[in-house]
């Protein structure tokens, strides 16, 4: 009796691990696709550290088939003073000078290509793409800061021939209504920085960004709403995809650049590509996660216009262990398999 009771509950314990593998974490997907092997960019974007990231991070990125490491200055803006500060005491490693230098070299040694893409916070919790003044001379105290932060990384991207400088990030606001300011700024970047340039702009003003001619990619972060589903199917986001396809696509012909995601990525969480951009869920869906990387991938990596991307996030040492677990990173996630099979 005993013998056999230990063998029903061997056979039921394996069951739930068979359900599990195969339901709960199935990444709906019913046929075979092989990843494309003409991607320029098969990137993630890199978390700036605490302290200098170990070798450990890039072995890592490197066995998923990473070839482009996006690494992320910051600095910060006060709106009272309508100033931008880098280089504080008060901030990471990896945020700062000597923190990006290493970081870049280690990705050079490892044969990772890069990305340079500075970052600004913006206190009040204010969206940078919404970033404004009320008088010119507050535009223009802005304006030369951040062109002081621009070249100095700049000069730092062309010392250590950086293969992609991004000169800025989802500042949708400023770009409308002070478009000579950048034209003058990409100007004077081309005189320190002498490869490739992108801008980032966001999902929904890709197509306003006057100034795309001036530069190499066309740069997205692509965070495009896909569907309102809770787990929603790959299937169901391809569809989603089609309309937003379709306006990439007539930018990319009327600009004549190729389209670069200089971030994308999911939750995994409940709706979770509903509106991609926000950390509202709190309830933990990996499948929907895999689901919607999925969805991308089959979307996009057979437009020979389309160079790839730089995925959001990974986090360098381990440090996603401390974060809570429903975040953008792919981390030990279903996610990462479907990442890793579309970069092979």
């Amino acid at each position: 009796m005993r013998k056999k009771n230990y063998i029903l509950i061997l056979a039921l314990i394996l069951m739930a691990l068979l359900y599990n593998f195969f339901i709960v974490n199935k990444i709906d997907a019913t046929e075979i696709h092989k990843s494309n092997k003409t991607l320029e960019f098969k990137g993630m974007n890199l978390v700036a550290a605490i302290k200098e990231v170990s070798n450990t991070t890039f072995q890592a990125l490197k066995n998923s088939h990473v070839n482009a490491i996006s690494i992320m200055p910051y600095a910060f803006v006060n709106l009272e003073k309508a100033s931008v500060s880098f280089n504080n005491d008060r901030q990471w490693e990896g945020e700062k000078t000597a923190g990006v230098i290493a970081s870049i070299q280690q990705s050079h040694e490892k044969n990772f290509k890069v990305m340079l893409k500075p970052h600004l916070w913006v206190n009040h919790g204010i969206y940078t793409g919404h970033l404004d003044f009320k008088t010119e001379k507050e535009w223009i105290n802005w304006e030369t800061d951040y062109e002081k932060y621009i070249l100095h990384f700049a000069k730092i991207a062309q010392n250590q021939k950086v293969e992609l400088f991004c000169i800025g990030t989802e500042l949708g606001n400023s770009i409308a209504k002070r478009p000579k300011y950048w034209t003058k700024l990409i100007q004077n970047i081309k005189k320190i920085y002498s490869g490739k340039l992108t801008y980032a702009a966001n999902w929904d003003d890709f197509d306003e960004v006057p100034f795309w001619n001036e530069l190499d990619y066309i740069g997205i972060d692509a965070y495009f709403p896909l569907s309102k589903s809770e787990t929603p199917s790959v299937e169901e986001m391809k569809l989603g995809w089609e309309k937003h396809l379709l306006k990439i696509e007539e930018t990319q012909k009327k600009i004549g650049k190729d389209i670069l995601f200089t971030e994308f990525g999911y939750r995994n969480s409940n709706y979770c590509a509903d509106e991609p951009w926000t950390e509202a869920n709190s309830t933990e869906n990996n499948l929907g996660q895999a689901n919607a990387y999925e969805a991308l991938f089959r979307s996009f990596s057979d437009k020979s216009w389309y160079k790839g991307g730089f995925a959001w996030k990974w986090y360098a040492d381990d440090y996603h262990k401390k974060r809570k677990m429903i975040d953008y990173t792919p981390q030990e996630k279903p996610a990462l398999k479907v990442i890793e099979k579309w970069y092979n």
